[in-house]
């Protein structure tokens, strides 16, 4: 372009002749400062037309990416359906109703009506339970009292075992269904999934808050979905999670796969506080409010789930002595020094705290509700099974109770208008909802639960809550197993032969054989123990075979009964080779 103004200039000189010496030019070149000008005004052209043609295809971008997780696929939480009336209703996905309760909502939204969304882990779903007796369930019976005008529907979108970073997402798709209010209780479930954070190491933080503003906007999250779909990756180079939660725990036999890592637990906690922010930046883009509650869980009834430290022995000590303040700080201590810490640590603790001054969003004050009723009632402020039915899920009395303290907070807050609860509403409506309770439901929910405690290694825990399900289903012979289990390991023979016992007068229950005829064994009742050995051989788990072939052959050499030992021995080694 510069050669020919400048051929155009020369040939344009008057009275010139081309044997003449050319002047030296008669033209102005553009100045760097006008060319760089020119390039950043095409390139913002450019950019903005990929902007609109993006939008105008339809691509939605996040509110806030994430820059430290992806997802391997995305199925949306709640799907579309018609009534035979016609009406239309968003429902929640049959494959997401293993992890969430089931609920539905109109679309649109009906006039006068005040859409809440109940977001968090298993809490607010309602564990052990589910999602009457939770605190979502009492808020839908109860602030229609607070406010006769207005239509509530609570929607409860809690998932268990769902930590921030999944809580976030599934926010991201109900921003889309016309909120008025988010509640958020995220606390106890960011330690579950294995995530190695590596490129929050090797990735300086102004490259991934840039890479974070751009994919806010439509034209990017185009280019990601085309990078992807011709790559068969995402084109993120965040760590890529599975559609649904793995936790760690689901790999082992226990918390054994956890080791202390203080800097992946410090990688941690930045990403939940980001997710923090990137909730109320999703809930106010929205139009919706939103409102945070204070962590709270069982301190003083539930121990580590590995450690490596005595805090919590020196905090039941200190209970037992009457020295209540320094029990409680040994117990948070162990907390925050779990090795595999299934409950909000006090970093959690402070993040949510912290963000929720920061943004000035309302903060349910859960523990501090929590201390207060139990320094009323017992003395101390140590939390514990009076408060929780294991170390994180709280009772339905206390379900109950947090509802009415997030109304109390809503209305302090000036989220909702309305007369305070009176109490004995809140009963009329407990009573209501406590006689819709099914006793056999509630009885496998907490067998479950005793179970998994069970699993984890947790005895005391879990004999306590296997106690519980046989109050509601006393023939129930998982439950009475668990119990019986749980008393052998915590040294307590005499009842456990006695539960085992009693689970063999009501039923044959092949996962008992074994362990009664070890327990019996252990305590010199050969005779007994032959007949559970014997059927224990005929399992067709090769590890219960053999363990009880090879108690049998103890037992028979036990009571001098050499032939029926060999017979053993040759029927063990034949099974072996089969």
């Amino acid at each position: 372009m510069d050669h020919f103004l400048h051929a155009k200039n020369i040939v344009n000189l008057p009275n010139h002749s081309l044997s003449d010496p050319l002047p030296t030019s008669t033209y102005v070149a553009l100045s760097k400062r006008k060319k760089l000008f020119f390039g950043i005004v095409t390139v913002v052209a450019l950019g903005l037309f990929a902007e609109l043609f993006a939008y105008a295809c339809g691509i939605r971008p996040a509110i806030m990416a994430d820059p430290y997780v992806g997802f391997s696929s995305h199925a949306p939480l709640f799907v579309e359906s018609v009534t035979e009336n016609g009406d239309r209703l968003l429902v929640t996905a049959a494959e997401k109703e293993v992890w969430f309760n089931r609920q539905q909502f109109a679309v649109p939204k009906k006039p006068v009506t005040w859409r809440v969304f109940c977001v968090g882990g298993s809490t607010t779903y309602g564990r052990p339970f589910a999602d009457a007796t939770s605190y979502s369930g009492y808020l839908r019976k109860l602030l229609p009292f607070v406010d006769t005008t207005t239509n509530y529907e609570v929607i409860n979108a809690g998932g268990v075992s769902y930590a921030s970073y999944r809580v976030a997402t599934v926010m991201e798709e109900l921003a889309n269904f016309e909120p008025d209010l988010f509640i958020v209780y995220s606390v106890h479930n960011e330690f579950l999934e294995r995530r190695t954070y590596a490129e929050m190491f090797t990735t300086p933080q102004w490259k991934m808050n840039i890479e974070s503003a751009l994919r806010k906007t439509h034209a990017y999250t185009a280019l990601e979905r085309i990078v992807g779909r011709f790559s068969g990756t995402s084109a993120r180079a965040a760590d890529t999670l599975s559609a649904e939660v793995d936790e760690r725990l689901n790999h082992t036999a226990g918390p054994e796969d956890y080791t202390r890592d203080e800097a992946w637990q410090a990688s941690v906690l930045k990403h939940y506080e980001f997710n923090l922010n990137r909730m109320i930046a999703i809930a106010r883009h929205s139009g919706a409010q939103i409102v945070f509650i204070e962590p709270a869980s069982n301190e003083k009834d539930c121990s580590p789930f590995k450690t490596d430290e005595l805090y919590y022995d020196d905090g039941r000590d200190l209970f037992e002595l009457g020295h209540y303040e320094e029990a409680q700080r040994a117990f948070s201590m162990a907390i925050d020094r779990d090795i595999c810490p299934l409950r909000a640590t006090s970093r959690i603790s402070e993040i949510v705290r912290r963000v929720t001054s920061d943004h000035n969003v309302p903060l349910v004050p859960f523990e501090q509700k929590l201390r207060e009723d139990c320094r009323r009632r017992f003395g101390h402020e140590c939390l514990g099974d009076e408060y929780f039915m294991d170390h994180v899920h709280p009772t339905i009395d206390v379900h109950r109770s947090l509802a009415t303290w997030i109304i109390q907070t809503m209305l302090e807050s000036g989220i909702c208008r309305g007369q305070p609860l009176d109490e004995a509403v809140v009963q009329a409506v407990d009573d209501e909802i406590r006689q819709a309770i099914v006793p056999r439901d509630h009885g496998v929910a907490l067998r479950n639960l005793a179970k998994v405690l069970h699993w984890a290694g947790k005895f005391e825990e879990a004999q306590r809550r296997a106690r519980d399900a046989l109050l509601l289903l006393p023939d129930d012979a998982a439950s009475r197993h668990v119990l019986a289990d749980c008393l052998t390991r915590l040294g307590q023979t005499d009842e456990a032969i006695q539960q085992y016992e009693l689970l063999f007068q009501k039923s044959d229950y092949e996962r008992a054989f074994l362990p009664y005829a070890a327990l019996l064994v252990q305590s010199r009742e050969y005779e007994a123990a032959k007949l559970y050995l014997i059927m224990a051989t005929a399992s067709e788990r090769k590890s219960v075979r053999d363990s009880a072939f090879e108690l049998l052959v103890h037992v028979h050499q036990q009571l001098g009964e050499t032939e029926l030992a060999n017979e053993a021995q040759s029927q063990w080694n034949s099974s072996t080779r089969n």
